[in-house]
C-alpha cells in the first residue's frame, strides 16, 4: 500500500490518527534531539519482512 492508500483505508474505517513527521532515529540518544507533540508517550517501531520481500509488517509497542 502507498502512504495515501493507508490514509484512505484509515479514513474509510473511521479510525482516528495523527501524523507527526521527524527525521529517522536509530537510538534512544538520538530521539532526545527530536521535538514530539506528546513527549509523555513514546513508542518503539520495528519493520520486518519475509525472506522473499513480499510481506512487510510494522510492529509498534507503546
Amino acid at each position: 500500500m502507498t502512504k495515501q492508500e493507508i490514509y484512505d483505508f484509515l479514513n474509510a474505517k473511521n479510525i482516528e490518527y495523527e501524523i507527526t513527521g521527524h527525521k529517522a532515529v536509530f537510538s534512544m540518544d538520538e530521539i532526545c534531539d527530536v521535538v514530539l507533540p506528546h513527549p509523555e508517550c513514546d513508542a518503539k517501531n520495528l519493520f520486518v519482512r519475509d525472506d522473499k520481500k513480499r510481506e512487510y509488517f510494522l510492529i509498534t509497542v507503546t
